[in-house]
């Protein structure tokens, strides 16, 4: 992992994140800046199967749609890969013009 993605290192990034491989594809444990519809802002914890492809795209600053318990104060996030795009974008603006206010 360090040799294909140095930057997504726990050095370099700075906050929880570890890997390790299943089937030859990367199993990473990510920490995320969740940011929801409703207002609410919390560290949210992600641990998800990344193809090699999947983890080359990831970039900083990148915004990705996570799904997460309301109810349930623990933290854990998991990516929403079937999300409508159509939708993300909606909740996305949402959110940016709530920034801007």
């Amino acid at each position: 992992m360090a040799r294909l993605r140095p930057d997504l290192s726990r050095e370099s990034l700075g906050v929880l994140v570890d890997w390790r491989e299943v089937n030859s594809n990367p199993r990473v444990v990510l920490m995320f800046d969740v940011e929801t519809a409703d207002g609410i802002s919390f560290r949210g914890i992600a641990d998800a199967g990344l193809t090699i492809t999947e983890l080359a795209r990831l970039a900083p600053g990148q915004t990705l749609p996570v799904r997460y318990r309301p109810a349930v104060k623990d933290h854990y996030v998991s990516l929403a890969r079937d999300a409508d795009p159509a939708h993300v974008r909606q909740l996305s603006d949402k959110i940016a013009s709530r920034k801007r206010t």
